[in-house]
């Protein structure tokens, strides 16, 4: 119930068209993720589809605490099976070096080493990252690959909401400490 986004304000097609300062925070928000997941005894797999989507979104889902490898493979795998091809991007480079603005993908990062993209030419599932981390060999929840069957109560929602927020707190860096 951790499956968060990070979304920016303002409306940019994908990373790839995001001004450096825009890029800038996400990145932070990104690191901020990973030690409130990391503390929590847990991985995360963060992902982001341009494909058919108007407005940047890199979907961030806690995993069980893992080698990144095999989350890496389990990609791998999916892509094959679906006739895609991954290529890594090392963590030191930057995707805007990789992918031209404009360009239909996909790409994935983990906790550590390198991140998988693939070019998008021809059909591909908007279900593509949850198909995989749904997988038995992951979260084991089948029933959650479709965003829809995930829905819930506005009053849930908020609760789930100010639970996140209380919990990420110490590691939101857009606090500022006399707001306490």
């Amino acid at each position: 119930n951790e499956h968060v986004l990070i979304l920016p304000i303002g409306h940019y097609p994908s990373s790839v068209e995001a001004p450096k300062e825009v890029l800038d925070e996400v990145t932070q928000f990104k690191q901020a993720l990973r030690q409130y997941f990391k503390s929590r005894k847990q991985s995360c797999v963060m992902f982001e589809r341009n494909y058919r989507s108007q407005h940047l979104q890199i979907q961030v889902v806690p995993v069980p605490l893992c080698e990144s490898d095999a989350l890496r493979q389990a990609f791998i795998d999916h892509g094959k099976q679906q006739k895609l091809e991954f290529s890594e991007i090392s963590s030191d480079v930057d995707i805007t070096q990789v992918i031209p603005a404009g360009a239909a993908y996909f790409v994935v990062e983990f906790n550590d080493g390198p991140s998988l993209f693939v070019r998008i030419k021809g059909f591909f599932s908007l279900q593509f990252g949850r198909e995989v981390l749904a997988s038995p060999l992951i979260l084991n929840t089948p029933n959650r690959i479709n965003w829809k069957s995930c829905a819930l109560s506005k009053e849930e929602e908020i609760k789930l909401t100010e639970k996140f927020r209380n919990n990420f707190k110490p590691f939101d860096f857009t606090i500022d400490d006399d707001d306490d």
